[in-house]
């Protein structure tokens, strides 16, 4: 068997400390009871179809960043965080207030930062033991509302992979299946496969017949 050698076991020590660190932070307490998914680990849930990604969300909803808040050393996890308000537009899953508050990580938002007066659409994962989320498969979990058309009357939503997988999980290929609605189901396969944005009020449709499917 070939040896390690020191400065590579150095390396491999760190990037496995970093891996169990970032596990311990975003793997909720309740995880394996609490979803559907057999992906129990953020690392394990990369790629999802859109009905994986629903139903591995503790919350979602349509809303409004309203508010954002820095917080260098939180009190319950001694960690650099980053608090959101949202004002709730629509509650799909798990919401039941017209506004809501969740807290990250600060490094996981560096690469997929929110600004406020945007609208997103939400997939968060159940809080941990530290009270941190984040958005289900990190970059999969948030979409961007943005309006088009020559009057910008048109809403459309695209995560930060542009959609694409949504409808085929990239790994295992397995689809997603609308079953009450043939043209929705092909509609959200076209615009995924094609890494186009998705019309909104389409998309929540989805989202809503997935979440109670």
């Amino acid at each position: 068997m070939q040896k390690m050698l020191p400065g590579k076991s150095f390396n491999f020590a760190i990037s496995l400390l970093l891996t169990l660190l970032l596990v311990f932070i975003f793997v909720p307490f309740s995880f394996a009871q609490n979803v559907k998914s057999n992906n129990r680990f953020i690392f394990d849930s990369l790629p999802l179809n859109l009905e994986e990604i629903t139903n591995s969300a503790d919350r979602v909803f349509a809303g409004t960043c309203e508010k954002i808040e820095e917080i260098e050393k939180d009190p319950l996890s001694n960690l650099r965080i980053v608090k959101y308000t949202f004002k709730v537009l629509e509650a799909i899953k798990g919401v039941s207030t017209d506004e809501i508050t969740f807290t990250q990580w600060k490094p996981t938002t560096v690469e997929a930062p929110y600004v406020t007066g945007e609208k997103y659409v939400m997939f968060l994962y159940p809080n941990s033991r530290l009270g941190l989320t984040s958005p289900v498969g990190y970059m999969q979990g948030k979409f961007l509302v943005e309006k088009a058309g020559a009057n910008r009357g048109v809403e459309l939503i695209r995560n930060r992979l542009n959609n694409v997988g949504l409808s085929k999980n990239l790994r295992t290929q397995k689809r997603i299946s609308i079953n009450t609605d043939k043209f929705l189901n092909d509609y959200i396969q076209e615009c995924s496969e094609a890494g186009k944005p998705i019309k909104y009020r389409d998309f929540i449709r989805a989202v809503r017949y997935l979440s109670n499917k």
